[in-house]
């Protein structure tokens, strides 16, 4: 049996001359047998462009059917495939054939997405054929040739305006969408920072940089909306005071764009599960104002970050649409139990974890110099790395996951990512303690046993 006879789980029973000839409680294997010899076959019907169709339906097949005097068909369905056969949708269609335009444009999207190149789709096709009072099921496979209704979406747009000269070369500013398929995530980002005035810009394709404006986004006489190929006149923030940054989003496959005026706060923190949701949180700090923060944190299930410290006063940051994205007001995040570098960009509205599955002192102060580590133990109760370790009179650092990408340096109250060497002074047994934290907040202690 064809894979369409399992899917729909159609019946087409034996039935008088004045039923309905299927019975959809049944399944469609129950079928009677063809005593007739009726042939049935589905061709290809006209390629189907959804930015030119008209109407509100589409013939998505030609049938043929071979048999008795008066035998044809009462009842089609159909079900088309991905390109690998293991994801099917079922598509609604009526007797002669013909689908719904719209619901026919929600089955292409949701199998093959929405890039306007054309697309030859597998497709099934049963039928009931009436003959004689009985109605008989046949299967037909063929094809649809289809091409998404979309914009074209480059991979990367830049903002060429009044923050870099109308430099339509500078790539400094450059709107993103976080990687993956442009037409599942058409919605491209970028942090401009404010000037005092009003900013006046165009969205320049990354085809059209080094002079090309015919290419170029503006504004729409809608609100709201973008022009393309340059028909607008410039795009407009006006300023906003008190603000640091606009956040500036563009959707590319709706064409809308919009702006918010942001004023980021040093640092946000993180309330979790690890923490006992904020007993006390854990800070994340952004030394440039510019809504790039970085932590260090124990996480252990759900946690969200917030912006106050002892509060949970709006704004806070939660799940997004997808994996490695926030959003204001939203459902917790999650991570497993362990230790991490936590960077969140408010700006992007989006985070990243980096494991830190160990600590170490490393230096001459220790016993295996700058190229061995003593490693120490994260304490959940105190909230810090500790180890008792014999030192010389030397140098030391702290470094994470026996690497240098992460390594803390400077004094005992001010320990700072790539910092100076630690200078021991005196030799002999230590218990130290890493409070890791972030920037500004990360100390350790050593005492002399």
């Amino acid at each position: 049996m064809k894979k369409i006879l399992s899917l729909m789980g159609m019946a087409l029973l034996m039935a008088s001359c004045t039923d309905d000839y299927k019975d959809w409680a049944e399944p469609f294997s129950n079928a009677p047998e063809d005593p007739y010899s009726i042939s049935f076959t589905a061709s290809p019907a006209s390629p189907i462009d959804f930015a030119t169709i008209s109407g509100d339906k589409v013939l998505l097949f030609n049938s043929t059917i071979e048999g008795p005097e008066g035998a044809a068909a009462t009842e089609y369905e159909v079900v088309l495939s991905d390109e690998s056969g293991e994801n099917q949708t079922p598509v609604e269609v009526d007797a002669e054939g013909y689908a719904n335009v719209e619901e026919l444009e929600a089955a292409v999207y949701g199998l093959y997405g929405r890039r306007p190149v054309a697309r030859t789709i597998p497709m099934e096709v049963g039928v009931a054929i009436n003959v004689k009072g009985a109605s008989i099921v046949k299967t037909a496979s063929t094809t649809l040739t289809a091409t998404p209704n979309a914009p074209e979406i480059e991979e990367a747009y830049y903002i060429t305006g009044t923050p870099n000269g109308w430099n339509n070369s500078d790539t400094s500013l450059e709107l993103t969408n976080g990687g993956g398929d442009v037409y599942e995530n058409p919605v491209f980002k970028v942090l401009i920072p404010a000037t005092g005035s009003d900013i006046s810009f165009k969205v320049t394709p990354k085809s059209g940089l080094g002079g090309d404006w015919s290419k170029c986004l503006t504004a729409s006489d809608t609100e709201g909306k973008f022009a393309t190929n340059n028909a607008g006149a410039d795009l407009k923030i006006p300023h906003v005071e008190g603000a640091k940054f606009y956040r500036v989003e563009f959707n590319m496959l709706d064409q809308t764009w919009k702006y918010d005026a942001l004023n980021f706060n040093t640092y946000i923190w993180q309330a979790g599960n690890g923490n006992g949701w904020g007993s006390p949180a854990s800070p994340l700090y952004s030394p440039a104002g510019d809504g790039k923060y970085t932590g260090f944190m124990y996480l252990d299930g759900e946690f969200k970050f917030r912006s106050g410290e002892d509060n949970w006063n709006a704004p806070d940051w939660g799940k997004g649409a997808s994996e490695g994205t926030l959003a204001e007001q939203a459902g917790n995040l999650s991570a497993d139990a362990g230790y991490y570098k936590v960077e969140v960009d408010l700006g992007a509205l989006t985070y990243k974890l980096t494991p830190i599955t160990t600590i170490g002192i490393v230096g001459p102060a220790q016993a295996g110099g700058w190229d061995a580590d003593t490693d120490m133990t994260y304490n959940k109760e105190t909230g810090a790395w500790e180890a008792t370790v014999e030192l010389a009179a030397d140098e030391m650092k702290f470094r994470a996951n026996d690497g240098w990408d992460i390594n803390w340096g400077g004094t005992e109250n001010n320990l700072t990512q790539g910092g100076n060497n630690i200078k021991v002074a005196t030799a002999g047994k230590y218990f130290i303690q890493l409070f890791a934290y972030c920037d500004s907040k990360a100390t350790f202690k050593m005492t002399k046993q």
